[in-house]
């Protein structure tokens, strides 16, 4: 019995043609998801959490204050693993100058604890 015969070029179009179809799919959900979704799903609004300094330790290893919400989180970060050392409540924004030094930072961290 022989085997029918198969153009492949029309199926190597044809998947091409949906493997573009289904790419445009992911990038339109994407969008939609930024433009409309719930908020917090694919943005770090206000709440999320931002970077306020970092100060490197060795080779992969350093020490970081991230503000979470309406805290102040001092950060053990390893190439393995992060750890919490410390937490406080964080001033509000109008009342902090503009750029704190990490020095400043953690000895406020320090004097809390």
């Amino acid at each position: 019995m022989p085997l029918p015969a198969v153009d492949s070029g029309t199926t190597f179009l044809t998947t091409a043609g949906y493997l573009c179809l289904l790419l445009g799919v992911i990038f339109l959900a994407y969008w939609l998801l930024r433009r409309y979704g719930v908020p917090g799903a694919l943005t770090t609004g206000k709440d999320g959490p931002r970077l306020r300094n970092r100060l490197m330790l060795g080779n992969r290893q350093s020490v970081a204050v991230v503000r979470y919400r309406d805290r102040d989180l001092l950060l053990g970060v390893t190439e393995h693993a992060i750890t919490l050392l410390s937490e406080s409540e964080a001033a509000p924004e109008e009342e902090r100058p503009e750029r704190k030094s990490f020095a400043a930072v953690l000895k406020k961290g320090s004097d809390d604890a």
